[in-house]
C-alpha cells in the first residue's frame, strides 16, 4: 500500500512537471513580447503627452502682443482666432486619446501582474489550471496593444501636423502683419 501511495505521488509530481513544461515556451516567448509592446506602448502614451505639451505651448504662443493686435486688421483677427481654435480642438482630440491610452494602461498592468504570476509559477513549477486561457488572454493583449499603437500614433502625427500648420499660419499672418506696420 505504501509503494501504491509513493507511486502515486511520484505520478502526480511527473504529471506537473510536463504540465509545466508544456507552457515554458509558451510563457517565455509571451514574455518577450509583453516587454517589447510594453516599450513601444510606453512611447506613444509618451508622445501623446509631447503632443499636448506642444499644442498648450503653441496656444500660448498665438496670442498677439498688445503692439501686434494694434497693427492686425479685422480679418487677421478673426483669422488668429480661428487658430486658437484649431488649437483648442487639437488639446480636445489628445486629451480624449491620452485618457484612453491611460485607461488601456491600466489594464495592461493588469495583464502583467497576470503574466508575473505565470513566471512565478514557472519558476516554482505550479501554474494554475486556466494557464492555457491565460496565454491566450495575454496574447490577445498583445494583439491588441500592437493595433491600439498604431491608431494612437495615426492620431498623434495628425495633431502635430495641425499645430505646425497652424504655428505656421499664426507666424506667416503676424509676420506679414508686421511687414505692413513698417511701411
Amino acid at each position: 500500500m505504501r509503494k501504491l501511495i509513493i507511486l502515486s505521488l511520484l505520478a502526480a509530481a511527473l504529471a506537473s512537471c510536463s504540465n509545466v513544461a508544456k507552457y515554458k515556451e509558451a510563457i517565455e516567448t509571451l514574455s518577450a513580447d509583453w516587454e517589447a509592446t510594453t516599450s513601444k506602448v510606453s512611447a506613444t502614451v509618451s508622445q501623446i503627452t509631447e503632443a499636448q505639451d506642444q499644442a498648450k505651448t503653441a496656444l500660448q504662443a498665438i496670442s498677439p502682443s498688445e503692439e501686434a493686435s494694434a497693427s492686425l486688421t479685422e480679418d487677421q483677427s478673426m483669422k488668429i482666432g480661428e487658430l486658437q481654435g484649431v488649437l483648442q480642438e487639437q488639446m480636445g482630440n489628445l486629451g480624449q486619446l491620452a485618457q484612453k491610452a491611460f485607461e488601456f494602461v491600466n489594464q495592461w498592468q493588469e495583464g502583467s501582474e497576470k503574466l508575473e504570476d505565470l513566471k512565478t509559477g514557472l519558476a516554482e513549477g505550479k501554474l494554475p489550471a486556466d494557464a492555457q486561457s491565460t496565454i491566450d488572454n495575454l496574447k490577445e493583449m498583445v494583439t491588441t496593444a500592437g493595433e491600439e499603437v498604431k491608431g494612437w500614433e495615426s492620431e498623434v502625427n495628425t495633431a502635430k501636423e495641425a499645430i505646425k500648420k497652424v504655428t505656421d499660419a499664426y507666424n506667416e499672418l503676424i509676420g506679414s502683419s508686421m511687414d505692413k506696420a513698417d511701411m
